[in-house]
């Protein structure tokens, strides 16, 4: 089970007591909604920072999920878990983030692309890059075309499967596939042409 799943699967349990709250908030009692957000802040800013990989939009996408949640509670369905429509409102207000974010300067930090998990689909060359120096990651990604810049970051960085990045970037699948296999390919050419040449040290 993913530790994604593990989470929505214990804050779901929550949901069982978090009911009389919710009723109570919906009724204006502004105490019972803090509780709720005391029991839901940590788990939406795991599943916020996932995707925005940066401290300060994640943190951002959280207030604005609570904030968004408490002014619609009257939309809320009971018969479901309250964090699945809480993620669901955090998911995609980080979404909408990393569709603002300008792809030709983006700075990703090497140290996040290795603790990010590797797909089988994936390898070898994104296992291959990260195994690299910090500089020679950041240099290999710059290289990249925008568009297959993109795809890589979101892939590996923000850890977005390819439904996801096709949302999020308006791409058919197909498209998100090719792209990231050709960057990987890309990826793989550069590190065997500083080998070649005795760029790395």
């Amino acid at each position: 089970m993913s530790r994604d799943l593990l989470t929505i699967t214990k804050v779901s349990v929550a949901d069982a007591d978090v009911a009389a709250l919710i009723a109570a908030a919906r009724e204006g009692d502004h105490l019972a909604y803090g509780e709720v957000v005391r029991r839901y802040s940590d788990a939406l800013y795991r599943l916020a920072f996932r995707i925005v990989r940066d401290h300060g939009d994640a943190e951002d996408a959280c207030q604005e999920a609570f904030l968004r949640a408490y002014t619609r509670l009257e939309t809320y369905d009971s018969r479901f878990s309250f964090y699945t429509w809480l993620a669901a409102i955090v998911s995609n207000l980080c979404f909408r983030t990393l569709q603002r974010r300008d792809w030709r300067t983006i700075s990703v930090d090497p140290a996040l692309l290795r603790e990010a998990p590797m797909f089988a689909a994936d390898e070898p060359e994104m296992v291959l890059l990260v195994k690299e120096r910090a500089d020679v990651v950041k240099e290999a990604l710059a290289r990249l075309p925008d568009a297959y810049r993109q795809m890589v970051v979101l892939r590996h960085w923000h850890d977005l499967s390819y439904q996801e990045i096709a949302d999020l970037t308006r791409q058919s699948l197909a498209t998100v596939k090719t792209r990231l296999y050709r960057a990987r390919q890309m990826l793989a050419t550069q590190l065997v042409e500083r080998r070649t040449l005795g760029g790395l040290a």
